[in-house]
């Protein structure tokens, strides 16, 4: 039996690889490539369904030379449509054990535990909650196969909790792929594409639905544990996430050096450390606050002109200015296309992690 892998680059959990192999949504061809590359880096099937374990996302790549973008979402969507209940390791009891469809969205936040390629962020408000997701596995193509396995298994593992089908509302930022243009969630109007970003909106009698398996102690002593175990990993292995933290906690503009300090590094330190880690310290700040913005431009109650302040800039110009290069898009064009669609985002505040 072999170790469980913990690889630093972008990773699934390793149960979906060997999930996907007992499948045939890869040709016979990607198959053996697939199992080739688990030979050479010495991995058995075993192994990809040990606690932890992860599998890279090069893996796809590698084995799946010519994946497209089409390709890469029916795969993660269909692998996510057979999602079990026991598969996930230390979220496995506390999904289980969960009283209601709260309780499993409070799970998301401790996805890094399991794959690191994918960040979730869930918002509240008095009548519904926003799951906004945020990937970036260093491939464009590949990163539809986490957002598209996530809100396939979330929809899937709430219809086996629940005694109703849950009603809930996914959005997609890209085009929808032809392979699931039949789909019974697209025809329904539950699967929505070229949205302005990757999110769920679930109606607050959605939220209170009560699940069928409902043990209080366990979910509460798992919840319990699986927090000391996020925050020993962040302190322990993620510098990126911990710099991520001290710009959250900061709410806006987070200069290096003040996020040096705190973390009790030199300037010079922390940039090479990050750089080692895949990263620099502009992008973790620019993705941090892009998150920020997006949620607070949700809540149409708040000025463009309280945003840009409590996000730290001088003014509303550099504000549109940083934003329009982040997205493509102006802060009003973006708050347009949330009012505008069909089931829009509820009116959210706070920070995104």
């Amino acid at each position: 039996m072999l170790l469980p892998i913990r690889p630093r680059a972008a990773a699934m959990p390793g149960h979906v690889l060997a999930h996907v192999l007992d499948t045939d949504l890869l040709s016979a061809d990607e198959r053996d490539r697939f199992r080739a590359l688990m030979l050479r880096e010495r991995v058995d099937t075993a192994s990809l369904l040990l606690p932890g374990a992860q599998a890279p996302m090069r893996w796809f790549r590698e084995a799946c030379p010519d994946m497209d973008a089409e390709q890469a979402a029916c795969l993660g969507y269909f692998a996510g449509e057979q999602a079990r209940l026991t598969s996930y390791s230390v979220l496995t009891t506390p999904l289980i054990s969960a009283g209601s469809v709260s309780e499993v969205l409070r799970l998301l936040s401790f996805i890094p535990l399991i794959a690191n390629v994918l960040r979730v962020s869930v918002v509240e408000r008095d009548d519904a909650v926003a799951v906004l997701l945020a990937v970036d596995s260093g491939d464009p193509v590949l990163d539809r196969i986490p957002v598209y396995y996530c809100v396939a298994a979330l929809v899937h593992l709430l219809r086996l909790l629940l005694d109703q089908p849950p009603e809930l509302v996914v959005h997609i930022a890209w085009p929808g792929p032809d392979g699931l243009a039949d789909h019974p969630e697209c025809r329904a109007g539950r699967l929505r594409f070229n949205a302005p970003m990757h999110y769920i909106t679930v109606p607050r009698d959605t939220l209170t639905a009560v699940c069928r398996f409902s043990d209080p102690i366990a979910y509460q002593n798992a919840v319990a544990g699986l927090e000391a175990m996020l925050r020993s990993q962040i302190l322990a292995e993620d510098l990126p996430g911990r710099v991520r933290q001290l710009i959250e906690a900061q709410g806006g503009l987070l200069p290096l050096e003040a996020a040096a300090a705190a973390l009790n590094l030199s300037a010079s330190t922390l940039k090479r450390r990050l750089t080692e880690a895949g990263t620099c310290y502009s992008d973790i700040l620019a993705g941090t606050l892009r998150d920020r913005a997006m949620l607070q431009l949700a809540d149409a109650r708040v000025s463009l002109d309280a945003i840009a302040t409590a996000l730290g800039y001088s003014d509303l110009a550099n504000f549109s200015h940083a934003f329009k290069r982040w997205t493509g898009h102006s802060p009003g064009e973006f708050r347009r296309t949330l009012r505008d669609d069909s089931l829009p985002l509820p009116a959210l505040a706070g920070g995104s992690s």
